[in-house]
């Protein structure tokens, strides 16, 4: 299983659409988005994805009811922490880092620092995709996890589409 890794798009219709090239290009069966989509108009744009949806209100998400409502129609966004299981592996996506929960899960999904990072701590992989919007530091970043080999990659779009 391959699962998407998305954050901090601010809006950014441009780097939403090379994203979810990148995204369907390259099979993934999920999107994982870590909040700040910012608007309904910017969230429309995931609805092109080939794969499920999923994510979480960031702190620049203010249309919560328009985001929802738009959502819905092909996938789900909730306040955080968002707590699953896939392929036995337990996943929380929120906004903000949960550092205090190493241990618990198996994944750790977040954004809003718009700095990529993957570190592993005990058995928890820490992972940020970075910014998808590029504005904060000049790289539209996203991420690729295998689930299968567990592995977890960075990309950046301006390279790879």
């Amino acid at each position: 299983m391959l699962i998407g890794v998305i954050s901090d798009t601010h809006n950014d219709i441009s780097s939403i659409k090379e994203a979810v090239k990148f995204f369907n290009l390259r099979g993934a069966n999920l999107v994982l988005h870590c909040g700040d989509i910012f608007s309904a108009s910017a969230a429309k744009e995931f609805a092109a994805l080939k794969c499920g949806f999923k994510a979480v209100f960031g702190n620049s998400d203010f249309e919560h009811s328009a985001l929802e409502n738009v959502i819905s129609n092909f996938g789900i966004i909730q306040n955080a922490p968002f707590e699953f299981t896939l392929k036995e592996k337990k996943f929380v996506m929120s906004h903000r880092i949960f550092t205090t929960a190493a241990g618990k899960y198996d994944y750790i999904i977040y954004g809003h620092t718009h700095i990529p990072r993957i570190e592993k701590i005990r058995e928890t992989v820490f992972l940020n995709p970075g910014e998808a919007c590029g504005w904060r530091y000049g790289r539209r970043t996203v991420a690729l996890i295998n689930l299968e080999t567990n592995h977890c990659e960075i990309f950046d779009l301006d390279l790879e589409n």
